[in-house]
């Protein structure tokens, strides 16, 4: 390999306004292997793909490729990004949207090449291949991102929390295709919080802190462990430890759906939510368990009946807030970060009966936002998007949060976001329901359910399991078992 190979970062800084993203990072990108990159929210880890990948400019720095300056209109080609949230074309189908950006000046679209169709059934998207991309689950969405990029001819992968959304068979998958660029001398870079996966793919593992590169970790020192203390602080750690719930009775009922249907997920469930509890719903892709989440906040066609409180359906409606998985359906790109906490208020909050905007009122708004919710920002104008994940996420619920709810429903609350960050959310969650209000999570991840709900409920097949409570699990690895016990239970009694 030459010396001069790969991808090298030099004093690179990026700025917006006041708000210093990175600080003078020195990196090397080299050929034939993964590169993992930890680190908090906010840390600039995302910025850090951003001018990689050539989507934005280093206020200061320089960044050369093989030992060349480093030109992002000149060598655009020979990078493939997979963002966190997918960045697809929703009215193409799955095929259309790996092919894209192969079009070329034909007035054809290409035709799907041998090779592309092995990645595709790699990643397990065959049967999806003529599907619209809207009518695919986000997981399906993610895969189709992740084709996308492998099958592009580059040089540089940048993956940044590719498997969010992925099932354990699908990351094993993924993580077998990133073996096979890097050994074929690509140069991949993972980005995920996921400390295992950082451990078990790749050959060094850097871990970026307030927008510096602290230290470089690889051989025996690449460790979970050895991560852990890098990115773990002293505070983060006391804010998990009060999270869990205190095994208390949370009030009477507060939502209640009875004999609940769906079309295809899920059939005759009846379902109880009290003020002041968390319940949180588990299930594999395919079990039902995110239609059924999905059916409380009416985005799914269901038979049966649903209450709120003293109120039918009509109250159901006024009186709840979603949180979708992929906080880019919740904010809005183009806003500040005050604009997006106030999205959802009503127009008597914040404008005349004329709509003019009451301003002076909004900004007050949105400064108590910014401090009720944790908001990491150096102002209520900055752009959301300059924003972490983590702290994007937490205006995404601060909005539903805002407009006080009675029950709140989120999905994936905290996919691809930072153990501290966690921490704050779950605690949000935690004090909102403690107001005497009814949150409902759909969680993939048995510790999430573990840390923060007080009842979760396994579904397997559309078959909803008995309430697990929470407070009686002195360990996660207890309510791993019973779920997964939960889950075979499940499938088993379809087919009996």
């Amino acid at each position: 390999m030459n010396a001069t190979s790969g991808i090298s970062l030099r004093g690179v800084s990026k700025h917006y306004g006041n708000t210093v993203a990175l600080n003078g990072v020195d990196l090397d990108i080299k050929p034939g292997e993964i590169l993992g990159i930890a680190g908090p929210n906010g840390a600039g880890k995302s910025t850090l793909v951003r001018i990689i990948g050539g989507e934005e400019k280093p206020s200061a720095g320089t960044l050369t490729f093989d030992g060349k300056s480093w030109s992002p209109t000149d060598d655009w080609h020979a990078v493939a990004v997979v963002h966190q949230e997918p960045q697809l074309f929703p009215n193409l189908t799955v095929a259309q949207n790996v092919m894209a950006g192969r079009e070329g000046m034909s007035k054809t679209w290409p035709k799907l090449g041998a090779a592309d169709a092995a990645v595709m059934d790699a990643l397990g998207l065959t049967q999806w291949r003529d599907a619209a991309l809207s009518d695919c689950s986000l997981a399906t969405q993610q895969r189709t991102e992740i084709a996308r990029a492998v099958a592009r001819d580059a040089r540089v992968f940048l993956f940044d929390e590719p498997n969010s959304a992925l099932t354990a068979e699908e990351s094993d998958e993924l993580f077998r295709e990133m073996d096979k660029l890097a050994a074929s001398g690509r140069m991949v870079v993972l980005i995920t919080h996921r400390l295992n996966d950082l451990v078990s793919h790749c050959a060094r593992v850097a871990v970026v802190r307030d927008g510096r590169v602290r230290t470089v970790l690889s051989g025996e020192a690449l460790t979970e462990d050895g991560l852990a203390r890098q990115l773990v602080t002293e505070s983060a750690q006391a804010i998990s430890a009060g999270n869990r719930g205190s095994g208390k009775q949370a009030g009477k009922a507060l939502f209640s759906v009875r004999d609940w249907s769906h079309a295809t997920a899920f059939k005759s469930i009846s379902f109880d939510a009290r003020g002041g509890e968390i319940v949180a719903l588990m299930g594999v892709e395919g079990s039902g368990a995110r239609e059924l989440l999905r059916s409380f906040a009416g985005l799914e066609r269901t038979t049966g009946v649903a209450r709120l409180g003293d109120t039918g359906d009509v109250g159901l409606r006024r009186l709840r807030s979603y949180v979708p998985a992929t906080r880019a359906l919740s904010l809005y790109s183009n806003f500040s970060v005050g604009d997006n906490l106030l999205v959802r208020l009503g127009i008597p909050e914040i404008a005349w009966p004329s709509l003019a905007l009451k301003r002076a009122k909004m900004k007050t708004l949105a400064q108590a936002a910014v401090k009720r919710f944790l908001v990491k920002t150096g102002s209520i104008s900055q752009p959301i998007r300059s924003l972490s994940g983590g702290n994007q996420q937490k205006v995404a619920i601060a909005q539903a949060l805002n407009c006080s709810p009675e029950l709140l429903v989120l999905e994936e609350p905290t996919r691809g976001v930072d153990i501290h960050s966690k921490a704050e959310i779950y605690r949000l969650l935690r004090d909102y329901a403690a107001g005497g209000k009814a949150v409902v999570i759909f969680c993939t991840e048995v510790l999430e359910i573990f840390e923060v709900a007080d009842t979760a409920y396994v579904v397997s097949d559309g078959r909803l399991s008995p309430p697990l409570s929470l407070a009686s699990y002195d360990h996660v690895e207890q309510l791993a078992t019973d779920i997964t016990r939960l889950e075979a239970h499940g499938r088993t009694a379809k087919a009996a």
